[in-house]
């Protein structure tokens, strides 16, 4: 059957999905690993926050009582926003070339490593953004200034940590977050999956050495002390997970760490259309053009999804 003009685009439109997609899955996960994904068929994607009713109080027999209301936590809205990217051949390519098309597959590809490289920097950013850009609360993401909730504003909680990373200090964040971790009405939160500790690849050293099997060595004795984070029972171990989009070159630090509780749903990337290839004929000004677009926007609508320190 032969190829007519009108016919070309879409045929090669089933092979640059194919090669787009390809090359965006084979991009390493990074600060992915922090958000729930969502998906959502409106432009606004609103989160309004409900507490919980508070610790369960003592009744006596026949006496009425003990009600109460949740309380109403920030209201958050994510606005989708669209992102793309194309390429187009002209019909004199195609003319004097049978290849031409089939060629741009490279360019496909590139522009599924361009879409989810998109992603991951809007996702480190706004990690590394939590220390200077305020939240749904008024305070900044990573802060120790946290209010309870909006009716209670003196009790307040921290999820900023403290110092560079180290085995102490990652000791130290861990106490931090059980004082820490309590939901609106101050009830404990349970955490109850492991961890994802993010970090820019000046740590990748430091991290490799905290989380070895080994600890920190001691020079000075020929004793060598276990490392409490990797020989835990019962208790939770760290997914450790590096993506140069936190660094300095890229805007952010190369001290920053996060300890990062994706399991809360709190830091959110919600999906309105996620990646996808389409493509059209431009006769105006005779050309193939073919178009990568995606549409999300990315979050939090509650600070107690993640502790991050500055490194400093």
């Amino acid at each position: 059957m032969a190829t007519i003009r009108d016919s070309v685009s879409a045929l090669y439109t089933s092979i640059y999905d194919e090669f787009l997609l390809g090359a965006y899955a084979d991009y390493p996960e990074g600060c992915s690993a922090a958000f729930k994904e969502e998906n959502t068929t409106q432009k606004d994607f609103k989160v309004d926050d409900l507490s919980s009713l508070g610790m369960w109080e003592d009744q006596d027999e026949l006496v009425g009582g003990n009600i109460e209301d949740p309380v109403v936590g920030y209201e958050k809205t994510y606005t989708i926003a669209k992102t793309t990217k194309q390429f187009q051949v002209s019909f004199e390519a195609s003319d004097d070339d049978e290849y031409a098309l089939l060629g741009k597959v490279s360019s496909a590809e590139q522009m599924g490593r361009g879409g989810r490289a998109r992603q991951a920097y809007d996702q480190a950013q706004h990690l590394y953004l939590g220390f200077s850009v305020a939240g749904p609360d008024g305070q900044y993401t990573f802060s120790a200034a946290h209010p309870q909730n909006r009716e209670v504003t003196g009790n307040q909680y921290s999820n900023l940590l403290s110092g560079a990373f180290s085995h102490d200090n990652l000791e130290a964040a861990e106490k931090s977050i059980t004082d820490n971790a309590y939901d609106m009405k101050a009830i404990p939160i349970p955490i109850t999956e492991d961890p994802v500790l993010l970090y820019p690849p000046a740590l990748r050293g430091k991290v490799a050495r905290v989380l070895s099997d080994r600890a920190t060595e001691q020079p000075d004795t020929t004793m060598r002390n276990i490392n409490q984070f990797t020989t835990r029972k019962g208790m939770f171990t760290y997914k450790p997970v590096e993506d140069v989009w936190l660094n300095a070159a890229n805007g952010g630090s190369d001290t920053a760490w996060y300890i990062m509780l994706p399991g809360l749903g709190y830091f959110k990337f919600v999906w309105r259309q996620k990646p996808h290839f389409v493509s059209w004929i431009d006769y105006n000004i005779e050309a193939y053009n073919f178009k990568g677009r995606a549409r999300y926007d990315v979050g939090n609508d509650n600070w107690r999804g993640g502790f991050a320190s500055t490194g400093a």
